[in-house]
């Protein structure tokens, strides 16, 4: 079982500070991402009580993958809405809210992993490269970052 640390849970929420700081410097009309700012802006410790439970539910393996066991990607439901758990997760701990074009990419190959670390955002056509380089030359495990803020480009 993994476990989310205080140190962690702390860092999440002065990533939040930031992110209220400086929100609406740009007006967005993206549905999806508006959904994902008001999440963030307003149920926020609602969100993050979520996180730490699907995070407490896997299994760390030896690529420091957070492991569902599912035969396929977890789907949930959070606000009446049906996601991705890795998305979830990963928009969650980074506190960075996408849009209908933003997707994330597994960088371990593993589509079981909510390991936010192992994700960063991207467009389909560079979800599909990994796919390729992936299934080509393996996944690099040492190059793979262990903090999540690592992933934010």
């Amino acid at each position: 079982m993994v476990r989310v640390t205080d140190e962690d849970i702390a860092s999440m929420y002065d990533r939040r500070r930031q992110y209220m700081a400086e929100r609406g410097a740009v007006p967005i009309t993206d549905e999806q991402y508006l959904w994902w700012d008001n999440i963030i802006a307003n149920h926020y410790d609602r969100a993050l009580e979520r996180y730490i439970g699907l995070i407490s539910g896997t299994s760390l393996n030896r690529n420091r993958c957070f492991d569902t066991g599912l035969p396929s990607p977890m789907r949930m439901k959070f606000d009446g809405k049906k996601l991705y758990a890795h998305r979830f997760t990963y928009i969650i701990r980074v506190v960075l809210p996408l849009s209908t074009k933003d997707v994330v990419r597994h960088q371990c190959a593993n589509f079981r992993c909510l390991n936010p670390a192992h994700v960063e955002r991207g467009d389909q056509a560079q979800n599909f490269l990994d796919l390729l380089a992936a299934r080509a030359y393996g996944v690099r495990w040492d190059l793979l970052p262990w903090d999540p803020l690592d992933t934010i480009k």
